[in-house]
């Protein structure tokens, strides 16, 4: 190799390798403050997107308030659900809590997966709590606080395109940022390297008397770059613009000429814009599923008619309306026939509207709601109601009343209370009247009154009562025994819930269960009951052989609950019996009743159907649930001795047990002559007053000595 070729290469290899290292700086950087911009743009739109979230939640939060409001006021279990489930429409919602009082009516917390990791050290935190204060309804004439509503939002849960729009933005400004470093290193290697190389190559070459040094100057440089190129296209573009301002500062009077064209399009545009609007104004004021009116217009025009009805003393009159037994008809036929079955019973409401001139609109639920506001009563309205329902003939085996769907009415009118003062109270006495029809056997009219407001606002008072004694733990389980009448042994014991009042007064359940079932609480009964027996089982566990304890329907299809009895039944000497009230679901036991039976069988609970003989239930649905005993119902054993044939029912249940290899028990035993005959045709297991009254625990361990029991001849 020759020494100029050495000399080149000598030379040529520290720019490579200038190249090489500047190349890999520049893209690095370039990459890096890309990257770096992007994130910064990224987490500024997150916080926006979380504020607006945020924002949507409370919007909709403002307008639960009210019906959260009313639903602690009414102690309404079912109401204070539905609000619950609207607000869990909003995706980031996490948790709903409703209190009423010092009582907790609703805590709904579910466990949604995050769309973003949580950011707590940028911003604020992710996961917030926001809270609302419940008074009661403006027509109550108070300004009383009743409670409070909470909501848990996770900001981080934003929409899934969100998450789209924001990787595939750092895709892209990633691409731009590399294209943009191999831009830059193209202009630095070919605008400064080229320059640097060659004056190096000068000073190389240069020496004492060649004369004054050529240093390339800046003009050369730029011509000999693509900077030339790019000023004549800034130039071509500059005069592309000019020509387009040009052509359309000719093309004014053209424009002129057509403005009667554009006005038409305009006008066009603005049809389109007004047939949409009420579109949207037609979707916003009207239920999905039925089609007629929602709450949202019920309430507007409710306002509208009842200002109007008290500037002219004119008529109004409100009909609320509920289907009787609807869960029992969506659990029997399935929610897409109970979407069907509430359908039909909107187009028929809306028909009577029209024929009525009256207005109809979808409440919330299984309820609807119709305001008349002309000659026609709020009577001969819900006379068409029934009798529609009737000829409609929608059918639902379930329901106790008829053997199709019926409905039960409250109706109000303005006329009837002079003390109406906004249209809110107006529909609460409507309500208060539903109340009182369903009360009453469902399949009915009531109309309020002032004994029924009367009545409304003291059950209000006891639910408020209620709520405190469960608070307090004042429900206490009395045991009263159960005797072999032909020994005269105590075979077993009953558990029956008792509330004691602080001052000792002493209540039964009927003077409770009705308001304890319409608040939703007696699972909450239940639990106090269970945890009061537990804790006696274990301080005295030979106390009894048997002990009975009640369970209704709800609290069967409570997976927690079933396993909390059969541990007891596992870890307890005395023999766990769980006593099923006959009309609670006899009728037709679902596969997950059946299955949590035999959980409870396995644990060696035995099952006894209570109150036998006051339901309907078949031989057949015995033959399903299999239970070990029969419980002959009070109401047919106080009647024994006094009206005829009453001794020959009491024997068919004993020959049908016996068919089915099964045993009786007899409730409501309160005299000798009713305990002789259940003795003779073969009862001899009974349980009554005649025997002893329910008693406390302490009273029941202080006679525990007493292992037999006398009684009269």
């Amino acid at each position: 190799m020759s020494d100029a070729s050495q000399k080149s290469d000598s030379r040529q290899a520290p720019r490579r390798s200038l190249d090489k290292v500047l190349l890999r700086r520049t893209l690095t950087l370039a990459l890096a403050l890309g990257i770096l911009a992007a994130l910064v743009t990224v987490f500024r739109d997150l916080q926006r997107e979380k504020e607006a979230l945020v924002e949507g939640v409370l919007n909709v939060l403002l307008s639960a308030v009210p019906s959260a409001a009313a639903a602690a006021y009414d102690y309404d279990q079912q109401a204070a659900e539905q609000v619950v489930e609207g607000l869990f429409l909003q995706s980031a919602v996490t948790r709903v809590t409703i209190v009423n009082g010092g009582f907790e009516m609703v805590d709904s917390v579910r466990d949604v997966a995050p769309t973003l990791p949580r950011f707590t050290l940028l911003g604020s935190p992710d996961v917030v709590a926001f809270e609302r204060t419940l008074y009661e309804p403006e027509s109550i004439g108070t300004d009383r606080r009743i409670g409070k509503l909470l909501i848990t939002v996770d900001r981080s849960l934003v929409a899934p395109e969100v998450i789209e729009r924001i990787v595939s933005f750092i895709l892209v400004t990633t691409v731009k940022n590399v294209a943009f470093g191999i831009l830059l290193y193209w202009f630095v290697f070919n605008v400064l390297a080229r320059q640097i190389s060659i004056l190096n190559r000068q000073l190389e070459q240069w020496r004492p008397g060649d004369g004054v040094l050529q240093v390339p100057t800046l003009a050369p440089i730029l011509r000999r770059t693509e900077f030339e190129g790019l000023y004549h296209r800034s130039s071509e573009l500059t005069a592309l613009s000019n020509t387009a301002l040009n052509n359309v500062k000719k093309s004014r009077d053209n424009a002129i000429v057509d403005n009667a064209a554009l006005a038409k399009a305009v006008s066009d545009r603005t049809l389109m814009l007004e047939e949409a609007n009420q579109r949207l104004q037609q979707l916003a004021d009207h239920v999905g599923l039925t089609g007629i009116k929602n709450r949202a217009a019920f309430d507007r025009h409710l306002a509208e008619v009842f200002d109007a009805a008290k500037a002219t003393n004119g008529p109004l009159e409100v009909l609320l309306i509920d289907i009787d037994l609807f869960k029992s008809y969506n659990d029997f036929y399935g929610h897409q026939a109970g979407d069907d079955a509430l359908e039909r019973v909107a187009k028929l409401l809306a028909h009577i509207a029209e024929q009525t001139k009256s207005f109809a609109a979808r409440y919330g639920g299984e309820e609807f709601v119709l305001v008349t506001n002309t000659a026609v009563t709020g009577e001969e309205v819900a006379e068409r109601v029934h009798a529609d329902l009737k000829a409609a003939d929608i059918e639902h085996q379930q329901s106790p009343v008829a053997r199709h769907v019926t409905a039960s009415v409250g109706t109000a009118s303005i006329g009837d209370f002079e003390a109406f003062e906004g249209p809110d109270e107006i529909l609460s006495a409507a309500d208060d009247a539903l109340y009182e029809a369903k009360l009453s056997g469902r399949n009915r009219t009531v109309r309020s009154t002032a004994d029924i407001r009367a009545m409304a606002k003291e059950r209000r008072l006891s639910a408020q009562v209620l709520f405190t004694a469960i608070e307090r733990g004042e429900f206490e389980p009395f045991l009263q025994h159960q005797v072999d009448m032909r020994s005269g042994e105590i075979v077993g014991a009953e558990a029956l819930a008792r509330w004691v009042h602080g001052d000792g007064t002493i209540l039964p359940p009927s003077n409770f269960l009705g308001i304890a079932e319409k608040a939703g609480v007696t699972q909450k009964i239940d639990n106090i009951m269970f945890e009061k027996i537990a804790a006696f089982l274990a301080a005295y566990p030979d106390a009894l052989p048997k002990l009975s304890i009640n369970m209704t329907g709800e609290t069967l299809r409570n997976v927690g609950a079933v396993r909390r009895m059969a541990e007891l039944a596992s870890t307890s000497k005395t023999v766990i019996v769980v006593e099923l009230l006959e009309t609670a679901f006899m009728d037709q036991p679902d596969d997950f009743v059946l299955w949590n039976l035999e959980t409870l069988r396995d644990a060696g609970i035995e099952i006894h159907i209570d109150d036998f003989g006051t339901g309907r239930s078949s031989i057949m649905t015995l033959m399903t649930i299999k239970p070990d005993r029969l419980k002959i119902a009070r109401e047919l054993v106080a009647l024994l001795g006094q009206q005829q044939g009453q001794r020959s029912l009491c024997k068919s249940i004993v020959e049908i047990a016996r068919s089915l290899d099964m045993e009786v028990i007899a409730e409501g035993v309160e005299t000798s002559e009713a305990a002789q005959i259940l003795l003779a045709i073969g009862c001899p297991i009974q349980q009554g007053y005649l025997y002893s009254k329910p008693v406390s625990l302490t009273d029941f361990i202080c006679n525990a000595n007493d292992a037999r029991i006398s009684f009269g001849s």
